[in-house]
């Protein structure tokens, strides 16, 4: 089975007796897929692949909402097949659990915070092997 460290605000999380603490399993796919989500395409100088553009699709861009709505979709969706394909190849190699990996991917929603038009609100769908529907919401500032 295949673990990750567990972040919490992009810090490692400690456990008591000094160790650092791991995800395995749903709560590791949802890790997953904010990671994959959140890092800016090209950023990670060993896997220039890795991330999605959804900061620079929106980020200084004055577009009409729909075009913004459909861009975030996209960058999403395509940063969503990449840990797919990237789990399968992974699953090779080294045993994976099928709650870590995306078998479907649900659907992404996108809507602008009614409350604070600079927000905008994500929610991710995917269902994992393990037939297990996993839902991550983010919030991005434009």
């Amino acid at each position: 089975m295949s673990f990750d460290f567990e972040l919490i605000n992009a810090d490692l999380k400690i456990k008591a007796d000094g160790t650092i603490r791991t995800v395995t399993d749903t709560p590791k796919l949802r890790q997953d897929i904010l990671k994959m989500i959140l890092t800016p395409l090209g950023t990670n100088r060993f896997h220039k692949w890795y991330g999605c553009t959804v900061a620079e699709d929106i980020i200084g861009k004055n577009m009409p909402e729909n075009l913004v709505i459909t861009e975030i979709q996209s960058a999403v969706t395509t940063s969503l097949e990449k840990l797919k394909a990237l789990q399968q190849t992974q699953s090779v190699s080294q045993k994976v659990s099928l709650a870590e990996m995306i078998a479907e991917i649900g659907g992404v929603w996108v809507e602008r915070d009614p409350t604070d038009l600079r927000l905008i609100n994500v929610i991710v769908t995917v269902y994992s092997r393990r037939l297990t529907k996993v839902e991550e919401l983010f919030t991005l500032t434009s």
